[in-house]
């Protein structure tokens, strides 16, 4: 795909150059995952005519000179030199134009970082580094192009992205940066939500450390102009001798134990405890308690991820996961690990490396061993019928008509004689077949 785009380029004298995240991962020796590149000194209808020669070109950005090209199953971004003019005083007051005749220079100079402004022309491989991208890259740092408080002004989303890097790359973020994050952190409640999200997400599927990344939310007042909820769980002592950290700590610690990359179990790690400020009462021996918490913060969630606008699917799974944050018992009997299984269906690995995660971010327990607990008891899950995940009374091997022909049933004793028997038949007591279900509710005297 390069070599064809170079020849095109070259074909009709232009420049063309690899751009942005494409140049920073191939320097640091990281998979390239999306390739963007610029083209300079060619109009964009003829750019697109001569490129639609031999693959399939699409127009994503005709206003900001965007183009899709699709080749042999890659695809890769195409765009002209693009600035930006500020047409009034919120950040939203922009206008981007691209034009052909500018330098790549003019197009990097609009973006956020300067590891990610960075251009490799690809006629010779010379490296187009005007704001020391390069420099920054060796030192590990993250540093705003040109005036950090007018890059986030132009777009506040790109402090959340700031968080995403420090992630992403475990770089630190220059000082300049950073007050200008701190000072301009409430712009971001103004960003769409669904941009939110996307950025919160990808910053939790980095599978570095997220620590640094989870504090700097915090520390700047990022994480409570998305989370307002958060605000109250900073340093929030839980004065329980189970618990050694804030809340918010032992929230952050939770989401950094949890084994499990995917961004949905640490998103239910970040928010598992959301619900205690609410639910918070003293015993007489002075020890707080946080009886519900787990309901409590279910419900907080879902608030929050509705406001996020994630998806039902996303949703619902993290919802669960925080509900039965504090299932199951470490010490659990078959009857309640079946019934666990069945009531988080098929999320209940997820759950179990919640609950491994949580319980490592208590006050250390030297006497658990917390990974031979998560083996032994996904095994014996896994030594559970597989159907448990999703069985209910509808999969009874008995109708509701033969409940009522044997035994009389009408109305909600039809109901509550299936759901008994299905309960049964989900803690083990029961096998699921037509005689032994009948003899047992014979047994049961309904």
């Amino acid at each position: 795909m390069q070599q064809r785009l170079l020849e095109s380029i070259e074909a009709l004298h232009g420049e063309i150059y690899l751009v942005g995240g494409s140049v920073r991962d191939t320097m640091l020796g990281l998979q390239v995952k999306d390739s963007d590149y610029i083209v300079t000194g060619i109009e964009f209808p003829v750019l697109k005519a001569q490129l639609e020669t031999w693959a399939k070109v699409d127009v994503v950005g005709a206003s900001f000179g965007v183009l899709k090209v699709a080749s042999n199953g890659v695809i890769v971004d195409v765009a002209l030199p693009r600035t930006e003019r500020s047409t009034g005083i919120h950040h939203r007051d922009f206008e981007v134009s691209f034009d052909s005749s500018l330098p790549v220079e003019y197009d990097l100079a609009r973006r956020d970082f300067t590891v990610n402004a960075m251009a490799l022309r690809l006629r010779d491989q010379a490296l187009i580094d005007p704001f020391a991208g390069q420099s920054d890259l060796e030192k590990k740092i993250l540093r705003a192009v040109g005036v950090a408080t007018e890059r986030f002004t132009e777009d506040p989303l790109r402090m959340l992205r700031l968080a995403r890097f420090v992630a992403k790359l475990g770089f630190t973020v220059d000082l300049d940066t950073l007050a200008a994050t701190k000072a301009l952190a409430p712009l971001v409640s103004s960003v769409a939500a669904e941009r939110i999200q996307i950025e919160l997400l990808g910053l939790l599927s980095s599978q570095k450390t997220l620590l640094p990344a989870l504090r700097l939310l915090r520390d700047t007042g990022l994480l409570e102009q998305f989370i307002p909820e958060y605000k109250i769980c900073f340093s929030f002592d839980q004065q329980n001798p189970y618990h050694h950290l804030t809340l918010e700590e032992h929230m952050f610690q939770t989401v950094e134990l949890a084994r499990q990359n995917t961004a949905e179990v640490k998103l239910a790690a970040l928010l598992h405890d959301i619900g205690k400020p609410a639910t918070q009462v003293f015993g007489t021996d002075g020890i707080a308690h946080y009886y519900h918490h787990e309901a409590r913060g279910a419900d907080i969630t879902r608030s929050i991820l509705t406001r996020l606008k994630c998806s039902t699917e996303l949703l619902e799974m993290v919802v669960k996961l925080v509900r039965n944050h504090m299932r199951p018992p470490i010490q659990s009997s078959n009857k309640a690990l079946r019934k666990f299984v069945n009531d988080l269906g098929v999320h209940w690995q997820a759950a179990l490396e919640l609950r491994r995660a949580d319980r490592l971010a208590h006050t250390p327990e030297p006497d658990w061993d917390a990974d031979h607990w998560l083996a032994e008891t996904i095994a014996r899950c896994q030594s559970f019928p597989p159907d448990l995940e999703t069985f209910d009374e509808r999969n009874l091997a008995v109708s509701g008509t033969e409940l009522v022909e044997r035994f009389g049933l009408q109305g909600a004793k039809i109901g509550a004689a299936k759901k008994a028997a299905a309960t049964a038949i989900i803690e083990g007591e029961l096998e699921n077949e037509h005689d032994a279900i009948l003899a047992w509710l014979g047994q049961q005297k309904i």
